[in-house]
């Protein structure tokens, strides 16, 4: 492909070019087997400054690399108030980052998103985070050779070495792990979570939808507490929190998600959701009535071939009390005993986490994909 002539890079301000932004990964993608299509209706949303759960405490601008009358590439920049309050104001970001690979679109691209930032006071640029740690988030820079799983990332490995080049480090990785092992000793494990739960006077609580309203609350402060250690955290808002769950919601199944109650107080939650990613790819962006039934089935009812264990929160006051360890055990047993799945995903967890690693090491759990946040003066 050629990428000779005149470059420009623009702002997006208008309908045209923010749907040029959003379908310039088909171009990018087209011969790639393991890149999922966004679905488009859920991206524009997203992307919405009138609608987006973001913007209740951001601001972005996009941009778009033109050549020969061709979109090439496409970047945000864009800043968070919350995280200005709790981490200072020097910190502004990037995301969405797609580029051809020629060294001179990414520069630019860059230049543009930098620039950006530098008139709004910020110091250094972090990235890519579409928009936050809790949005899609990092650079793939190892497991290149598999589909990502549902809300994961994916890019061609050429993108590293265009950051690379344009001065950017490593600020942390975090890890997807996968656990494939169906031969287990299931009475062992059993008695493992009897052992764990025992004295306790902690109990496991079936899931409902109607539970899960009643306790939303709950579960929206367990996950603001339980995270707040982790690098870049902003407390969530209540917007954003509400969005995640409306989104969430019909995918959720009762054996997949755990609660763990101290008397009527929720202490503890892990949610876990059947990887849609290879529906999605084959709906390749649209979503029609139809698609909306296929992906409805395929989250409530299909024997389910393969997991995300998305997020698990425990109260801090019972923290040390193996809570994860129960709850990943409870998945794990129902998974082998009752359904034909053939892997659980477990992401995304940050490197420095090195003792819930080796706890999930300790059920046979294995890294096959590395994302990447990078940093550099700007």
């Amino acid at each position: 492909m050629d990428f000779q002539g005149e470059l420009n890079v623009a702002p997006v301000l208008d309908e045209a070019a923010l749907w040029e932004f959003i379908r310039l990964p088909w171009r990018l993608y087209q011969h790639d087997p393991y890149w999922v299509p966004p679905l488009l209706p859920h991206q524009r949303h997203f992307l919405d400054p009138q609608r987006g759960p973001f913007f209740e405490i951001g601001e972005a601008q996009y941009f778009l690399a033109i050549q020969q009358g061709r979109p090439v590439g496409r970047i945000s920049a864009h800043l968070n108030r919350l995280h200005d309050t709790h981490h200072g104001p020097e910190a502004g970001f990037f995301g969405f980052f797609e580029c051809v690979p020629d060294q001179r679109v990414a520069d630019a691209l860059f230049a543009a998103a930098a620039a950006w930032l530098r008139r709004r006071g910020k110091k250094r640029l972090y990235g890519p985070l579409n928009f936050s740690i809790y949005d899609e988030m990092g650079l793939l820079v190892e497991g290149f050779d598999s589909l990502p799983a549902i809300f994961q990332t994916h890019n061609p490995p050429y993108y590293l070495d265009l950051l690379t080049s344009l001065g950017f480090r490593k600020t942390l990785d975090w890890y997807a792990l996968s656990i494939t092992n169906r031969d287990i000793d299931a009475a062992a494990m059993e008695k493992w979570l009897e052992r764990i739960m025992r004295g306790q006077s902690l109990t496991f609580t079936t899931y409902h939808p109607r539970e899960l309203d009643r306790r939303a609350e709950e579960v929206y402060g367990i996950f603001n507490e339980a995270w707040s250690r982790n690098w870049g955290h902003v407390p969530v808002t209540r917007r954003q929190f509400q969005g995640v769950l409306k989104d969430l919601k019909p995918l959720l199944r009762p054996e997949l998600v755990n609660l763990i109650m101290d008397g009527d107080r929720l202490v503890a939650f892990g949610i876990a959701v059947p990887d849609l990613n290879p529906l999605v790819k084959k709906l390749n962006g649209r979503l029609t009535f139809w698609g909306r039934l296929r992906l409805l089935y395929e989250a409530k009812y299909k024997p389910v071939r393969k997991v995300r264990a998305l997020v698990l929160g425990v109260t801090q006051p019972y923290q040390h009390r193996h809570l994860h360890q129960a709850m990943m055990l409870k998945t794990y047993l129902y998974l082998v005993r009752h359904t034909p799945c053939e892997m659980c995903d477990l992401s995304l967890i940050p490197e420095n986490l090195g003792h819930y690693i080796k706890t999930i090491e300790a059920f046979g759990a294995r890294r096959y994909k590395t994302f990447r946040v990078l940093e550099r003066d700007i």
